[in-house]
């Protein structure tokens, strides 16, 4: 029986393992940290509620996910928050009607060969309020400067304007993780990061603080900061490995707060200070008990107080959303810049460092890249993730491997 390793037992490496073991294959999963599902991680925060750490939005279009989820038997809960009409409230608001026509303009708009989404945005006619609103929001979303950012980012998932519906799993989106783990059992090692891959075009060697394996091939499926400390043996080389260190990651923060009374979902926006606000329902239907924050870009991120002293955000939310109820000694911050396995939150579309999607689904020999970044259009999404552990396992499955 063929054997192929997988590095990382987030969504994308699961998914690989997963497809892999259906295909045949033997599988041993190697992952840094102590727990499955990478940058999804939901935790418990205070009376039965559960928050999404990091990647929290099911939105239109996730096949695999909803596949996934209906296979392990776990629900999805509809979350109600607006999330393609946030609005800003007070001197920032901006009527309906306009902000109607600012979608309609920015769907018919396209993109422009070379021209940044800050670009695109300041050519939509809007006027000063309004483009400040769209600009803050694109930058938020994508963890990065819009003046930097392709245009195309206007029509990707993490910028999606207007109405639709969006969801959660019961119990939080780690529930999948931790089904696919289970159904691979002990071949998933926790806590066992890969140190060093001796690597040919027949197969592969993988090493970790415990021990060496030998594998037919490769999966590697982990965000490039850490990839890249990865001793590789010979190193690696040639279009896949130029894109891969290109990429560029966006860098988000999210705040956590507990309500003391219910609230209906919602999306509300600071443009001055940089971040969004947002309420939801809960697994029964009832307003969930918490607020959550978000801010994208590493200026805003340290102009709201870093990631280590949430002060200066809790006095902005409370300050923005006196509508609610909401208990400043709770709070709860969550970042991906400073954890050492990502450094980031997830790629970004960047004019500086583009995204060369054709050559990061390529493999190097015996190695095959999965992960968000490898997703193409899907990129930083969690159905991009699975759909990319999939077309990895696809090709190791096709190209057949020769056996040991």
């Amino acid at each position: 029986m063929k054997r192929i390793g997988v590095i990382g037992a987030g969504f994308a490496g699961l998914a690989a393992a997963d497809a892999l073991r259906k295909g045949g294959v033997e599988v041993s999963v190697f992952e840094a940290r102590d727990r499955v599902g990478g940058r999804v991680w939901s935790v418990p925060f205070g009376d039965g509620a559960v928050i999404e750490r990091g990647a929290e939005f099911i939105l239109p279009g996730y096949e695999v996910m909803n596949e996934l989820a209906s296979r392990f038997g776990i629900p999805l809960v509809l979350k109600g928050t607006p999330y393609g009409r946030r609005v800003p409230v007070g001197e920032e608001s901006v009527s309906q009607a306009n902000l109607e026509d600012a979608f309609g303009r920015i769907a018919a708009a396209g993109g422009a060969d070379r021209a940044s989404a800050a670009e695109v945005i300041g050519g939509l006619g809007l006027d000063s309020r309004l483009e400040s609103l769209i600009r803050t929001r694109v930058a938020i979303s994508n963890g990065h400067p819009a003046d930097d950012l392709e245009a195309s980012v206007l029509d990707e998932g993490a910028s999606t304007f207007g109405d639709f519906d969006n969801h959660t799993l019961e119990g939080g989106n780690m529930r999948l993780a931790q089904a696919l783990a289970a159904e691979l059992g002990p071949a998933v090692h926790l806590s066992e990061p890969v140190r060093r891959v001796r690597w040919s075009d027949q197969g592969a060697g993988i090493a970790t603080d415990r021990g060496e394996i030998q594998v037919d091939a490769v999966v590697v499926a982990i965000p490039t900061a850490p990839l890249a400390e990865i001793e590789f043996d010979p190193p690696l080389d040639g279009p896949t490995a130029d894109a891969l260190r290109a990429v560029t990651y966006g860098q988000n923060s999210k705040l956590f707060l507990r309500m003391g009374s219910p609230a209906p979902p919602s999306a509300v926006m600071s443009v001055a200070g940089h971040f969004w606000t947002y309420t939801q329902l809960s697994a029964t239907g009832e307003p969930a008990p918490f607020l959550t924050g978000y801010t994208g870009t590493s200026s805003a991120i340290e102009a709201l107080g870093g990631s280590d002293d949430p002060e200066r955000w809790v006095t902005a939310v409370l300050e923005l959303r006196d509508d609610l109820d909401l208990d400043p000694e709770s709070a709860l911050l969550s970042s991906w810049h400073d954890d050492p396995w990502v450094r980031g939150s997830y790629s970004a579309r960047t004019l500086s460092s583009p995204m060369r999607d054709d050559d990061l689904a390529k493999p190097i020999g015996s190695l095959h890249f999965a992960g968000e970044h490898t997703a193409g259009e899907w990129h930083g999404l969690m159905e991009g993730a699975l759909r990319s552990g999939r077309r990895a396992a696809d090709q190791v499955l096709r190209l057949g491997v020769p056996l040991r």
